[in-house]
């Protein structure tokens, strides 16, 4: 009989955990690039080298333009293939819907709606549009469907919809285990939409449900768009009545409510045919360079749009960053909170990283961009495998606070920890080998360079996560699993003298992990070698003075 029980996000006390077959199951590995996923026979190849990558998640696009090449007749074969490919190699899916906005433009949208403008008007910049990422002079324009159509929205949502219900006569098993509705929404060139729809919405009154919002948690909002609203807004006043022109967080908390309106909605109809979990990803901003909403794309569930995208988004289940940036902790950190759980599902190859969002953040996954150009044998893909062997202990660690992860940047020499009474003190072992060895007179010649992650990529060569990283985990007071790569790892607990008692390997086999060699001598000076990704059983000897 097919499995009934709907992939779900399960939450126990602060804690959200995603359940697939009825077991948590953290999701390890990556997007497909935007149209790999378009050709069956590209595809073919590629499924085998997945598999056999360590990773047990794939996110693969869906377009619009695709599945409805013309108004009302739907094709889903390349959904069918999908979803047969996946299952046969044993991966799940996280399907993305490319439909009415990717990227904060329209490429997406079929020829039918690109074409008709009246029935589906665009955007409008204004008369002063800004420089927007990915363009140069003379360059083609990219369509900017205005968000607030109806008519775009109606026939957004019965396509989407159709390819649910789709989804579910073909997927009794739930190889598709989540939904991502649009991909990088918002406005770029604009702090909002100068269209007659947009200001039909901008001179109408506040929506109701914001104000109620940012009046039962004004904290949450920010804070000049707090302070001009006022502590008793008049709610006949329209946006342009409280806030006036050329306002740019106005601008942008409009657009924010236009696009968490649109999506939402997508969700909300999507799950009363399939209900799955359902999640935004963002564009994040501001970032280097992208200091105003419209250098990025303004309305996008940025960190400080994230109340403004709850309170016009309930059906959205989280919102989820894509990170591409060196600052990846703080990013992970706007988004980690106990109402929105942290899901990564796009990022460079840099296994690190994935410790760090599963083992820091308590994120429930970490997906690389374009993981079909992972080289075989990648820090990523042992990662995978190692956060996937270990999910029982992470996901339980995870509720109960007995987890932490790491990866420490150049400048930083060690962090700590407290976990079950003990604390935990993580180093960059090779900097403390060189000056271990240095005082007896023994220089250490340089690191060798890591392989990069991947193979002809499209985007450049991608190195090696040559930082200290890897996450803790407390299986008891007196016994500790250590994962990652180039860190000495020291327990001290008050009023009592600690030292290891045993370090035993454990090594990845088909059947999940097994133990290996007993670690001692001089491989303590490093609990977790700074070659390649390893784990460890710590056991503690632990005595009063």
């Amino acid at each position: 009989m097919p499995h009934q029980n709907f992939p779900r996000l399960e939450r126990t006390g602060n804690h959200t955990r995603l359940i697939v077959e009825d077991k948590p199951f953290l999701c390890v590995g990556g997007e497909l690039h935007n149209s790999s996923a378009s050709n069956r026979n590209y595809m073919s190849p590629i499924w085998d080298k997945l598999a056999k990558a360590g990773i047990n998640t794939v996110i693969a696009p869906v377009s619009w333009e695709q599945v409805e090449p013309v108004e009302g007749h739907l094709d889903f074969s390349i959904v069918d293939a999908l979803v047969d490919d996946a299952r046969s190699v044993g991966v799940r899916l996280v399907m993305i819907w490319f439909g009415a906005f990717k990227n904060a433009s329209s490429t997406y949208a079929p020829s039918w709606v690109r074409a008709d403008r009246q029935r589906f008007p665009r955007a409008d910049r204004g008369t002063k549009p800004l420089k927007t990422p990915f363009s140069y002079p003379g360059s083609m324009p990219r369509p900017s469907l205005s968000v607030f159509s109806d008519n775009l929205f109606e026939a957004d949502r019965t396509a989407y919809t159709a390819l649910l219900k789709h989804v579910a006569l073909i997927d009794p098993d739930h190889t598709v285990i989540m939904v991502q509705v649009e991909n990088e929404v918002g406005l770029l060139g604009a702090g909002r939409d100068h269209s007659a729809v947009a200001d039909a919405a901008w001179n109408a009154p506040l929506p109701q449900q914001l104000i109620t919002a940012v009046s039962e948690d004004p904290d949450s909002f920010a804070r000049g768009f707090v302070q001009a609203l006022g502590t008793n807004p008049d709610r006949t006043m329209s946006w342009g009545d409280h806030f006036g022109d050329d306002n740019p967080l106005a601008e942008e908390t409009f657009m924010a409510w236009g696009f968490a309106s649109f999506v939402g909605g997508l969700a909300a109809a999507g799950k009363e045919v399939l209900p799955l979990p359902a999640y935004a990803n963002a564009w994040i901003g501001p970032q280097r360079g992208q200091d105003l909403p419209g250098q990025y794309p303004s309305g996008g569930p940025t960190a400080g749009m994230i109340p403004v995208w709850r309170a016009a988004a309930p059906a959205i289940d989280f919102l989820a960053p894509d990170i591409y940036v060196p600052n990846t902790a703080e990013v992970m950190r706007q988004y980690a909170s106990d109402s929105n759980p942290l899901f990564i599902p796009e990022a460079r190859f840099r296994a690190g990283d994935a410790f760090l969002a599963i083992g820091g953040f308590g994120g429930f996954g970490y997906s690389v961009f374009g993981v079909e150009e992972g080289r075989e044998g990648n820090q990523f893909s042992t990662a995978c495998n190692l956060i996937t062997c270990l999910t029982p202990e992470i996901v339980d660690a995870q509720r109960d606070g007995r987890i932490f992860g790491f990866a420490l940047e150049q400048d930083q020499e060690s962090i700590s920890n407290d976990l079950v009474g003990t604390t935990i003190t993580v180093r960059n072992s090779r900097k403390l080998l060189e000056g271990m060895l240095l005082d007896a007179g023994v220089r250490v010649p340089p690191a060798p360079e890591l392989a990069e992650e991947t193979v002809a990529a499209t985007h450049g060569p991608t190195p090696g996560d040559v930082r200290p990283f890897g996450m803790v985990l407390a299986i008891n007071p007196a016994e500790f699993i250590v994962v990652g790569q180039g860190a000495q790892v020291d327990f001290h607990k008050p009023g009592c003298d600690v030292e290891l008692d045993s370090v035993r390997e454990l090594v990845v086999t088909d059947a999940g992990l097994r133990e290996g060699r007993f670690i001692n001598g001089d491989e303590r000076l490093e609990i977790l070698s700074d070659k390649h990704i390893t784990a460890v059983r710590v056991r503690l000897l632990i005595t009063t003075s």
